[in-house]
């Protein structure tokens, strides 16, 4: 009978994730992620060809907790778009290693406002808005929405600027209405 596996993949994942959310992706080694499991790195190394396969699955689990954030419904918000932008912004100032992971990093070469991470999501919540925007319109106020929140967002993350609840809202509802006059 082999030996019962005692540190499983989902573990190492699981410490993966702790230390990128704790201390940021850089912090992902073999020897830390067995420092946390009180393991040697064989185990690592069983389960993962390489620290960049472990690496890819922390990016992709980070991919999962911001979409199910940016999905999260708000009642605080009178626009279903409105809670999206303050969703993202969000998961930013609450997961901030996450957010420099997958945002403010070059992880995989991927240039991420070409990636389009959550496009056809965003898009359709602002195709179902009572604001009469679709196709290519929706499209473009996606893509500069999206920039004008990773731009606050980021600065949130980095600390270079705070800004209240009421002045997030405030600037993404200016923009909004901006661009829906510029796109009608």
């Amino acid at each position: 009978m082999p030996p019962r596996v005692r540190i499983s993949k989902e573990m190492i994942l699981n410490a993966a994730l702790s230390l990128t959310r704790e201390k940021g992706a850089g912090a992902v080694t073999a020897k830390a992620v067995a420092a946390r499991l009180n393991c040697s790195t064989q185990p690592v190394f069983w389960h993962y060809e390489n620290m960049e396969a472990l690496k890819r699955d922390v990016f992709d689990e980070a991919l999962k907790l911001f979409g199910g954030k940016l999905r999260r419904n708000r009642s605080d918000c009178r626009s279903p778009y409105m809670g999206v932008g303050l969703n993202y912004i969000e998961f930013a100032a609450e997961e901030k290693e996450f957010f420099r992971l997958l945002f403010m990093s070059d992880f995989g070469g991927t240039d991420r406002v070409r990636a389009e991470l959550e496009k056809d999501y965003v898009v359709s919540v602002i195709e179902l808005s009572d604001d009469g925007v679709t196709g290519a319109a929706a499209e473009d106020i996606y893509r500069t929405m999206w920039l004008f929140s990773h731009g606050i967002a980021a600065m949130t993350v980095t600390g270079t600027a705070r800004f209240s609840d009421g002045e997030i809202r405030k600037m993404l509802s200016g923009v909004y209405r901006g661009l829906l006059k510029s796109e009608i």
